[in-house]
């Protein structure tokens, strides 16, 4: 469950007050899309300005995933040991997801964080020569 509603709202009979109707409906978005919806959800009732902190994020998401990997791991167990029966096309979903997973060393990974990082900074400085560039405007503005 999402926890969002959807709501229609209007005056009854024309009186003073506000009907408010349960709208049935659906979200959808993509897979990435479903971590800022969960961060945007855990704000919900804060009173906080959020800090939007990256490698917070990105350990929580980790932690999430090692949770999910243990669950699957559990199972897989269980059907190996026999407590468990086996279900075939849940094994074909595991073996596609297995075999989705990039085969990627130790240095393709360091070069791809890099250059990612390179570009991070590229775009942080570019924000910081437009915001002189508009404040040098603003003050050639001033002065003429």
């Amino acid at each position: 469950s999402s926890g969002i509603n959807a709501e229609y709202g209007g005056v009854k009979n024309g009186t003073e007050g506000c009907i408010f109707t349960p709208v049935s409906h659906t979200i959808t978005g993509a897979e990435a899309d479903q971590v800022s919806l969960k961060f945007f959800q855990g704000l919900r009732g804060n009173k906080k300005t959020p800090n939007f902190n990256d490698q917070e994020q990105i350990i929580t998401s980790c932690s999430e995933m090692i949770a999910q990997i243990n669950i699957v791991m559990g199972h897989v167990k269980k059907v190996l040991s026999g407590e468990a029966p086996s279900d075939k096309e849940l094994g074909r979903q595991l073996m596609e997801v297995v075999q989705s997973i990039p085969n990627l060393d130790g240095d393709t990974i360091t070069n791809m964080l890099n250059s990612h990082m390179q570009d991070l900074l590229a775009v942080e400085y570019l924000t910081y020569l437009t915001r002189q560039q508009l404040a040098i405007s603003a003050r050639i503005n001033q002065i003429l």
